[in-house]
């Protein structure tokens, strides 16, 4: 029982707020490039695949991190460096969650399978990229994004609002990853270990608004190229007191709380899309 809770820690399961930073974006692609009018079919893959790949980015992030974890005061007691899970059982849990992603996959279509791939490889890499990327919050914006694979699976890979989606998702990502990173700003500087907080230092916060910024004009562009009502646009806008909330958190140190408010943020973009495509 005791192992089973251990490999439960181990993908996170415990702590769903990175589900829910991965669902909410891929469910409003999902909308979006739906216009609404989703198969019920591609929702549950969507939402069986978003577990399944955060669960298996933890995996493999505990693993490639298993001689820093321990050095950590926020994840020292996470069961590897606390000695609850081996890396052998480790490694068979990821597998284990690739095969089932691959047979999550197989009933989609060639592009999303394809597509899928490229970024698992991104997935696998970018724990390693804090260790000789400056800014390793960037490629997780880019790499924790599920808009591509989402546009491809509904078929409108040429749909001209998915590029903007992805550029703001992305942007979102970086902020909120900043944020995030900040909890961990001196270990990661007596480890030697890059983060966008030690690169930006006392810029951070400003440059975490810029992308919150980026991310809002980047919506805006999703809405006039879906020729989206008034709505949209203040809707979008509104998303703002969110990262204005976020921020006078950040002013106060509780980093760990302004990132998890984006799981709201996230979540209320998501109903402003279903609404708005509700409405057409």
């Amino acid at each position: 029982m005791n192992k089973a809770y251990a490999l439960f820690e181990l993908m996170r399961l415990d702590k769903p707020i990175g589900i829910y930073l991965l669902l909410w974006p891929a469910l409003i692609a999902l909308v979006i490039s739906t216009k609404g009018n989703f198969q019920y079919s591609d929702l549950i893959i969507v939402i069986i695949g978003s577990i399944i790949v955060r669960s298996a980015g933890c995996v493999i992030n505990d693993i490639w991190d298993k001689d820093l974890d321990g050095n950590v005061e926020r994840t020292k007691l996470r069961p590897i460096p606390s000695k609850k899970v081996s890396i052998q059982e480790s490694w068979a849990l990821f597998i284990m969650l690739g095969v089932f992603s691959l047979i999550l996959l197989s009933l989609t279509n060639t592009n999303t399978i394809l597509i899928s791939l490229c970024f698992g490889l991104m997935i696998v890499v970018y724990p390693l990229t804090k260790r000789f990327f400056i800014g390793p919050q960037i490629f997780l914006g880019l790499t924790f994004n599920p808009t591509i694979i989402v546009y491809a699976m509904t078929n409108e890979l040429n749909n001209s609002t998915m590029i903007f989606l992805y550029l703001a998702i992305s942007a979102m990502t970086i902020a909120f990853d900043t944020l995030y990173g900040m909890c961990d700003k001196d270990d990661d500087k007596k480890l030697g270990i890059n983060s966008t907080p030690l690169w930006w230092g006392s810029n951070t916060l400003v440059i975490v608004a810029i992308f919150q910024s980026l991310s809002i004009c980047f919506l805006l562009m999703v809405g006039w190229q879906a020729e989206l009502e008034f709505i949209w646009l203040i809707g979008t806008i509104f998303l703002s007191g969110f990262y204005f909330y976020q921020h006078q958190l950040a002013k106060q140190k509780k980093y760990l709380l302004a990132f998890k408010n984006n799981h709201f943020a996230s979540l209320y973009l998501l109903m402003l899309s279903v609404f708005c495509f509700h409405m057409i």
